[in-house]
This record gives structure tokens, C-alpha cells and sequence, in this order.
């Protein structure tokens, strides 16, 4: 589970609410639901039209990895990779055809297959980097989905408070009920705001973040296909593959 996302947005607003607090004011007054409803779908509906229809749909499904993370652990499956390196190095490549069957990772399982069938290292190379490629255009049209969702919220949340506006002006034979057509107005412009810099932006740069992992998974997956197609020494294959490791992950090797 990713806690930063879930932490931040609870404490971004946590820590608005005391100062609204601290000034004499109510939280609760903010939240108005026809300001909701003006602003969060109508920005969704938008960012919608200058998003491809697939990366609408994976904006959507994706969005479980800026609350639960990556879920990637790069240290095992680079373990899971020098292992199959040993034993091809040491009963030939053939040996892993029924290792790969049980590889429930398409990526892997499809990239180790080339190579235990034949093909040569460069073009599984070639191969592989079409689908890298690929995913990581899946991701960043994504994540494009929601900042552009984030950057038009506060435009929405000012169409909502001109809309209050011009309700609460024809109410000037009862300015207190035309005071408080004008409170609730803004309370559009705050929606937007927070809509647009406490949700939907950081949602898309925490997915373009969170996606960096599962893509450099698939590379450190491909220079170990690689590894083994070329027959590299399993210990400098794992050497070269602990330096995709990230500088706070501890680099343990095998063969120590």
C-alpha cells in the first residue's frame, strides 16, 4: 500500500481544516453538495474529451496503484532471473522451457520463450522493446487523464462560483439570503481548487510515478532474457542487474 497518497490527502485536508478552524470558521460550510456536483463531474467529463478513449478507460482501471502502489518487488525477481541463469548456463537454454510455462508474468513468459526457442538476441531485443514502449505510453496516457483532469478543475470551480453569483444576485430585496448565495458561490472555487491540487492532479503524477516501477521491471526483465540469451556469467548478470536497484534498496547477491 502506498501511505503517501492516502496520508497526503488526509492530512492536505487535515491541515486546511484547522486553519479554517483556528480562524473562526466550519469545514463542514466548504463542503457544499452542488458544488460537488458542478465541479468533479464536469472535470472528469472534460478531461474525457482530449483523452483517447482507451486511456480514459485505463485511467479508471489503473487507478488502484496510486493507493496500493506498484506492488513490484524488483529484488525477487531478479533472484528468479540469475536462478534461471545458473541452470541455463549449466544444462543449456532448453533446460527452462518447462521453468517458463510456470512464469506467470506474460512479459517474461513470452520474452524467455523467444529465447528458448531460437531467436536471436537482437531481434527478442527489438521485441521487447516494442512492448516497454507500449506499456509505458499505456501508463502515460493514464496518468494524462487525471493531470489534465487537475488542471481544468480550477476553471470549472470558477464557472461554479460565477453560476452562484449570478443566482445570488437576484436576491438584492433579501441580502441576507443574497450573502449567503454569494458564501455558497465560492464554495465552488474551493472545490475546484482542492479538486484540482489535493485529488485529481497528484492521483496522475503519483500513477506516472508508481508506473516507473512496474516499466523498470520489464527492463531489468529484458537485460536478464538478454543475459541468458548471450550466455553471460550468472554472477555478472546479477551484478549488472542489483545496479537497477534503487540507492535505499540493500543489494544482495546470491553468491555470497
Amino acid at each position: 500500500m502506498d501511505l503517501t497518497s492516502i496520508l497526503g490527502l488526509v492530512l492536505a485536508i487535515a491541515s486546511i481544516s484547522l486553519g479554517d478552524i483556528l480562524e473562526g470558521g466550519n469545514p463542514l460550510h466548504v463542503v457544499h453538495l452542488s458544488s460537488v456536483i458542478i465541479i468533479m463531474p464536469t472535470t472528469l467529463c472534460a478531461a474525457m474529451v482530449s483523452t483517447h478513449a482507451a486511456a480514459v478507460k485505463a485511467a479508471y482501471k489503473e487507478l488502484g496503484i496510486v493507493f496500493l502502489g506498484a506492488k513490484i518487488n524488483l529484488s525477487e525477481t531478479i533472484k528468479n532471473i540469475v536462478e534461471l541463469s545458473s541452470i541455463a548456463r549449466r544444462d543449456g537454454i532448453l533446460s527452462l522451457e518447462g521453468r517458463a510455462a510456470q512464469i506467470e508474468d506474460d512479459f517474461f513468459r513470452d520474452g524467455l520463450s523467444m529465447v528458448i526457442d531460437g531467436r536471436d538476441a537482437k531481434s527478442v531485443k527489438e521485441d521487447l522493446e516494442i512492448k516497454i514502449e507500449q506499456l509505458e505510453h499505456y501508463y502515460h496516457t493514464a496518468a494524462h487523464y487525471w493531470i489534465t483532469a487537475g488542471e481544468s478543475a480550477p476553471t470549472f470551480g470558477l464557472v461554479g462560483a460565477v453560476l452562484g453569483l449570478m443566482l445570488a444576485l437576484q436576491l438584492l430585496e433579501d441580502p441576507t439570503a443574497m450573502a449567503a448565495g454569494i458564501a455558497g458561490a465560492f464554495t465552488a472555487t474551493v472545490t475546484g481548487i482542492m479538486s484540482a491540487y489535493a485529488i485529481f492532479g497528484p492521483w496522475g503524477a503519483k500513477m506516472k510515478a508508481n508506473s516507473h516501477e512496474i516499466i523498470q521491471e520489464k527492463v531489468v526483465i529484458m537485460e536478464g532474457i538478454l543475459g541468458i540469451a548471450n550466455g553471460e556469467n550468472p554472477r555478472n548478470l546479477e551484478g549488472k542487474l542489483l545496479g537497477f536497484l534503487r540507492p535505499d534498496q540493500p543489494k544482495i547477491s546470491q553468491f555470497e
